[in-house]
């Protein structure tokens, strides 16, 4: 099913574009977002069509497809995932607010894209982009930062995957989650899982038994309590050296 743009008006003021830490110097930041003009704002508003997802796993679009747009997620959280040589579903990333997704390769989209919660998007024509890099340089350089942004992240989560055993990949996940006040309560330390253990146990490339039993082994060495199914507590001062990935180098 296409998707279709919503009658919602798009306020500048919604346009995020997060970033991971202070490493980047080449545009100003605030830590966690990049600091758009308002020149900035009123191009990407003018470029944005709107597009509402009012329910969760709606496919955006599907690897193969001809890929047209690229997406600015505003509220909500997308998943992007391929189908591997043995028939598994991989999830290659979750996307946030603030966070660019639509990779394409000659012309075609490389994965999956659904939503994961009912989420709000701005969708950005491939073609109208083109032509306002051409007519707005610090536009193109804003999209080149968060590209170098997100490249530094996927190799964080390439050797997380490869060189370390299951419970310091979930610690490892449940560290990204409890960056985003959407599911975590600082104060509590308590972080509200926002997908299924389905989902989790593909992003980690395991089986979900696998992952029932590594959340016992970080129960057990008392860096997570399990407050519910989806709720966990987190020792946030433990948690970090557990971890094989050490997110500062």
């Amino acid at each position: 099913m296409a998707l279709s743009s919503s009658s919602r008006v798009i306020d500048p003021g919604i346009f995020q574009i997060r970033v991971v830490d202070s490493w980047l110097e080449a545009m100003p930041h605030d830590g966690k977002n990049l600091l758009l003009s308002d020149k900035d704002r009123r191009t990407l508003c003018d470029l944005a069509s709107p597009v509402d997802i009012r329910e969760a796993n709606r496919s955006l679009y599907r690897q193969g497809d001809t890929a047209t747009d690229v997406f600015l997620l505003v509220d909500g959280l997308v998943r992007t995932s391929r189908i591997v040589a043995n028939g598994n579903r991989q999830i290659i990333a979750f996307h946030w607010p603030g966070d660019f997704f639509g990779l394409s390769e000659h012309n075609l989209y490389v994965s999956d894209a659904d939503s994961v919660s009912p989420s709000f998007l701005c969708r950005f024509s491939i073609q109208a982009l083109e032509k306002a890099f051409a007519e707005h340089p610090a536009l193109q350089s804003l999209f080149l930062v968060k590209a170098l942004n997100d490249l530094r992240e996927a190799q964080h989560q390439i050797v997380n995957v490869s060189q370390s055993d299951l419970p310091s990949r979930l610690a490892f996940f449940l560290l990204e989650c409890a960056e985003h006040s959407e599911c975590y309560d600082a104060e509590q330390h308590v972080v509200t899982l926002p997908i299924s253990r389905l989902d989790l146990a593909d992003y980690l490339g395991a089986a979900q038994e696998s992952v029932s039993r590594a959340l016992a082994v970080l129960e057990k060495r008392q860096l997570i309590r399990r407050l519910s199914t989806q709720r966990l507590w987190l020792d946030t001062v433990h948690l970090p050296p557990f971890c094989t990935l050490d997110r500062a180098s």
